[in-house]
């Protein structure tokens, strides 16, 4: 038997609504939209015949009309059949739209999961290939070789299918190969996309992957992931003895977060279409870009704008707009930093 799950992440936020109004007051003369059309994924067939079950996130915009536009997808399990299917079910999609002072508007920072599962009948194993090209992977990090083992990892790209429990060993491969030379954004994005079930039999196996991105995130500078990690690991059952460490760290990040200190972040594109990032302040730089980017998306709250970039260019973002994320697209392997300026009283 088949199933997909359809889990929405963060709360549904609104957007261009006017600057100067406080967001609690926007939320209070403000309508939600409700769903008319949530068309369900079709399970793809070869993913079904093989017992291959996979997961896929993605961010959306609520149009004034209702229909649903500018979806990007953020993370999977790396099915791109299974990717392609939650995409197509999610553009089909049909609102009633968020009203505000009586008149339709846009709404964005919707996010939403799917998850294709196959009950009993879902595959946990891995297949012959997988596993004679992962123990492979393994003997030369262990040995240290990382050239032959960047060369071995580079293979599973040819695994046009994964299963998800090879997902899984991948990433955890990955990431302890970027570990090893030193990479800790690709450490932290591998570590990310190990998805497992929430169940008593894994809370210390979870609670030991939030550890590590918690960390990563903190070392890097993005606060506002790790503070939303540590929300996570108070839930866990067993974390229990730590939390006065992780509170300690936070407080700390709330006092970096409020000093006078610059926020800088640094940002690569890499392979991917854009990069993405969760403000702590209201103005930010992008400067010391080596290579091209062509569009910052900015959605926040209660706003959303697309700009073209220079380098050097700055933005302010009004006090109102508020819980603001941007998507960065560029040309892959772009790089550049994004710097946080202190809040001006």
């Amino acid at each position: 038997m088949k199933k997909i799950i359809i889990k929405f992440l963060p709360a549904l936020l609104l957007c261009n609504s006017a600057a100067a109004i406080e967001l609690s007051q926007l939320l209070s003369t403000s309508t939600e939209p409700t769903p008319k059309i949530r068309v369900e994924p079709k399970y793809p067939i070869s993913a079904a015949r093989n017992g291959r079950e996979g997961w896929a996130t993605f961010s959306f915009v609520i149009e004034k009309d209702g229909s649903v536009s500018n979806v990007i997808t953020q993370e999977t399990s790396g099915s791109k059949d299974i990717t392609l299917a939650a995409k197509k079910a999610v553009m089909k999609w049909q609102y009633q739209p968020a009203i505000e002072n009586g008149e339709p508007i846009q709404q964005c920072v919707n996010s939403v999961q799917f998850d294709f599962r196959m009950h009993k009948n879902g595959t946990k194993k891995v297949t012959r290939r997988f596993n004679s090209l992962y123990h492979k992977t393994k003997a030369a990090l262990a040995e240290k070789d990382y050239v032959k083992t960047k060369a071995l990892l580079s293979k599973f790209t040819k695994i046009e299918y994964m299963h998800l429990s090879e997902h899984n060993f991948l990433q955890l491969l990955n990431a302890e190969y970027a570990k090893a030379i030193g990479n800790d954004a690709m450490q932290l994005a591998h570590l990310k996309k190990i998805k497992i079930a929430t169940d008593d039999k894994n809370t210390e196996y979870e609670l030991s992957l939030l550890a590590q991105r918690f960390v990563l995130e903190l070392q890097l500078n993005k606060f506002k992931n790790a503070y939303d990690i540590y929300k996570r690991i108070e839930k866990n059952s067993v974390a229990k003895p730590y939390l006065a460490h992780y509170q300690a760290l936070i407080k700390q990040v709330d006092e970096f977060i409020h000093s006078e200190k610059e926020l800088i972040v640094d940002a690569d594109i890499r392979s991917d279409d854009y990069w993405h990032y969760a403000l702590v302040r209201n103005e930010f730089t992008l400067t010391n870009i080596k290579g091209k980017l062509n569009k910052i998306d900015i959605r926040c709250a209660n706003k959303r704008h697309v700009y073209s970039i220079e380098n050097n260019n700055t933005w302010k973002i009004p006090d109102a707009w508020q819980q603001c994320h941007v998507f960065i697209f560029g040309e892959n392997n772009t790089k550049f930093n994004l710097i946080e300026h202190p809040f001006k009283v």
